[in-house]
């Protein structure tokens, strides 16, 4: 059963990741890079545990209703993947808005957050 291509994707991903896990960006362009990368894997990842449904929707609901207003109205039962994806592209909207704000000031060098 550890062969299967599913289990062995998210076990190689685990390790190269784990072996990279203090890297550090240079820009806020390369942090949002990376979080859209991020956010490929985490899509993935949350579709399996809304399959497995690991987090119990009481929780879900709880999250959900924390969450931005469009989020917090979506139709149907809450998800892992809703929840989760929607702080994730905050997030990285925040990063991009912030790196134009920072390029608009004419500031030089890079910034860490």
């Amino acid at each position: 059963m550890q062969d299967h291509p599913q289990i062995k994707a998210f076990a190689e991903a685990a390790t190269t990741l784990g072996a990279e896990r203090y890297w550090h960006y240079d820009s806020r362009e390369e942090q949002a890079a990376l979080l859209r990368a991020l956010r490929d894997v985490l899509m993935e990842v949350c579709f399996h545990l809304d399959f497995h449904a690991v987090l119990p929707q009481a929780v879900l609901k709880i999250c959900q209703e924390l969450a931005a207003p469009g989020v917090r109205d979506a139709p149907g039962r809450p998800s892992v993947g809703l929840v989760l994806m929607s702080y994730l592209d905050a997030r990285i909207e925040q990063l991009i808005a912030d790196s134009d704000d920072y390029r608009n000031t004419g500031a030089q060098g890079s910034r860490r957050l």
